[in-house]
C-alpha cells in the first residue's frame, strides 16, 4: 500500500481521518494544521507547554505497551530518525546552556535588587 512514510506525514493523514476533511470547513482546519518532525527554528524559542490529560502516565495503565511514533515511522521506511535524534540533542543542549544563562542572570537581579532595598 502506499502510505507516508515521515512521523508527521502520519500524525497528519490520522488527524485527516477524525475530521470531516471534504467539507469547506474540514479543510480550512487541516489547512491551519501545521506538524514537523522535531523543532523548527521558529518554535524553538517559544515556550513549550504540557497538556497534563495528553501525558502517558495519565491516560496508560502502567503495563500497557505503547509505541513513539518516530519509532514506527523509522520501521516502516522513513529514513531521517538519526538525523532527527541528533539535531534535538543539539537543540536540547543549546537550550539548557541558555537557561543556565538565564537563570544566573534572574539570580543576580535579585542580588542586586535585595541589595538597593537593604
Amino acid at each position: 500500500p502506499i502510505h507516508f512514510r515521515a512521523p508527521s506525514r502520519i500524525l497528519w493523514r490520522t488527524v485527516r481521518g477524525m475530521m470531516e476533511h471534504k467539507t469547506a470547513r474540514g479543510k480550512a482546519a487541516l489547512a491551519r494544521l501545521k506538524v514537523f518532525e522535531g523543532i523548527p527554528p521558529p518554535y524553538d524559542k517559544v515556550k513549550r507547554v504540557v497538556v497534563p490529560d495528553a501525558l502517558k502516565v495519565t491516560r496508560l495503565r502502567a503495563q500497557r505497551k505503547y509505541c513513539n511514533l518516530g519509532r514506527l515511522a523509522n520501521d516502516v521506511g522513513w529514513a531521517h530518525w538519526d538525523l532527527v535524534k541528533r539535531l534535538e540533542e543539539k537543540r536540547k543542549a543549546k537550550s539548557h546552556a541558555f537557561y543556565l544563562v538565564k537563570k544566573a542572570t534572574a539570580a543576580a537581579k535579585a542580588k542586586a535588587a535585595a541589595e538597593i532595598d537593604a
